[in-house]
């Protein structure tokens, strides 16, 4: 039976390659779509494509840029269930979690179109001797940016919709085991913008990394992924003196106060833990309210199917590494093919990998504690600094824990992590820079000062 081809999209063509690589749905290991495989080559003509659009791109005033910006973001709403449907067939994400994904991914489209109005440059009158200053904003130029497969449409909108608005041009490298979405995102901006502006290049990660993150037209390098991967993109970068933004994970450490509501505290990790995995830190006087209300949960939990091989294989590695640690784990099973139940661990403690790492693999550790500075000290402890929740009652007291707390992003009694006017940054080990709200406009953003004395 044949399945639909999706050749590149490179200066406002679709091109074809010698070559072409299964996508699967890992519910059935069906082939559900070809997709070109660029090589490094066709990265570096996407670059070109990239590099003559943009001085048509940075020319565009902002209020224009911004109406092609809210008429694309029009177009995404229309082809919202069409984009999350591709989301549950390759990557085997629920299709309710995958429309949540493209909703809040438009929301971002919408905001960035009216920031892109909003680039005004400001003029400051000069003291004696001079006639003033002006500061105004110019785009960095042209962006690679490389995505992951857990967040296929949102983590390619997040760099795509503010660089757009600042006047940068880009090529996309989505994730070979999920392109399909992020494709069609790219597809869609190509029949609204003008040619160049924005490509997709699908294929193997490496070569294509190393081209896009080495190419002499690319100004800046926006990466979305493992630290191992972004050490190397910052090393192809690095003499060539790029900009980079790097989102490299973290480990969501969950600190439930000996005052916080428990009802709150289950629905947080139930929610976030098994999105994302993480650590529940919970008083040791709520303990066992928390697991009874977590197991409650599970036992309703449906989870669509690991979306790689690799993450299976990494999800049976953590488990037998938490039972030889003597760790209690209560479900975590394979249940045939790459489906597997929801694991709650309980017993783990540093030393464990799914304790030390991000685990990748739908599992909640629960660890209780008896003195607060002591949780805020664990969830610290691992070299992760993304996203982090407190739950608490008393306000005072939960804010400077939750300052305390050593993440870009802190959740307050409850889960919702991203909107699209405040940044996304990661700290220590989880990245480099912000995305999201005005911190995640001006990284493509480059300023220039015009002094004038005359």
């Amino acid at each position: 039976m044949s399945v639909p081809r999706h050749g590149l999209l490179i200066g406002g063509e679709v091109v074809e390659t010698e070559n072409w690589m299964d996508v699967d749905d890992p519910a059935t290991g069906e082939v559900i779509a070809q997709m070109a495989a660029a090589t490094p080559a066709d990265a570096l003509r996407a670059v070109a494509a990239a590099n003559a659009a943009l001085p048509g791109w940075r020319a565009t005033p902002p209020l224009a840029r911004g109406a092609l910006l809210a008429q694309l973001a029009r177009a995404l709403d229309e082809e919202a269930p069409r984009i999350a449907e591709l989301i549950h067939r390759e990557e085997g994400k629920p299709l309710g979690e995958a429309q949540a994904e493209v909703a809040r991914a438009n929301e971002v489209v919408h905001h960035f179109a009216a920031e892109a109005e909003r680039l005004w440059s400001s003029h400051l009158p000069a003291g004696p001797g001079g006639l003033g200053s002006t500061v105004r904003p110019d785009p960095v130029g042209v962006v690679a940016a490389i995505t992951p497969w857990n967040f296929p449409v949102a983590l390619v909108v997040w760099k795509l919709a503010p660089a757009l608005a600042a006047g940068c041009t880009l090529v996309v490298k989505p994730a070979q085991e999920a392109p399909m979405a992020a494709w069609a995102v790219c597809e869609v901006a190509q029949r609204i913008l003008p040619p160049g502006v924005v490509n997709c290049v699908t294929g193997e990660g490496p070569p294509l990394g190393e081209a896009l993150a080495t190419a002499d037209g690319v100004e800046k390098v926006a990466f979305t992924g493992s630290r191992r991967v972004a050490e190397l993109i910052a090393g192809w970068a690095a003499p060539r003196l790029k900009h980079l933004s790097l989102e490299l994970g973290g480990h969501g450490p969950l600190i439930a106060l000996p005052d916080a509501d428990v009802a709150t505290v289950v629905d947080v990790a139930m929610t976030q833990g098994y999105a994302n995995a993480g650590q529940v830190l919970v008083h040791r006087s709520l303990v066992a309210d928390v697991l009874d209300g977590m197991r409650a949960r599970l036992a309703g939990l449906t989870l669509g199917p690991m979306a790689t091989e690799r993450g299976l294989e990494r999800h049976r590695m953590l488990m037998e590494d938490a039972r030889g640690r003597a760790a209690k784990i209560e479900g975590g099973q394979d249940l045939g093919g790459r489906y597997v139940a929801p694991a709650l661990v309980t017993g783990a403690g540093p030393g464990t990998k799914l304790v030390d790492e991000e685990p990748f693999t739908p599992v909640v550790a629960v660890m209780a504690y008896d003195e607060v500075a002591d949780a805020v000290k664990e969830a610290n402890r691992p070299d992760y600094g993304l996203v982090g929740y407190v739950c608490g009652q008393d306000m005072r007291r939960t804010m400077d824990v939750a300052q305390a707390v050593e993440c870009g992003t802190v959740v307050v009694n409850g889960w919702r992590v991203v909107v699209p006017y405040a940044p996304y940054a990661g700290w220590r080990g989880s990245g480099v820079g912000a995305e999201l709200g005005r911190p995640g406009l001006e990284a493509f953003i480059r300023w220039q000062h015009l002094r004038v004395l005359a």
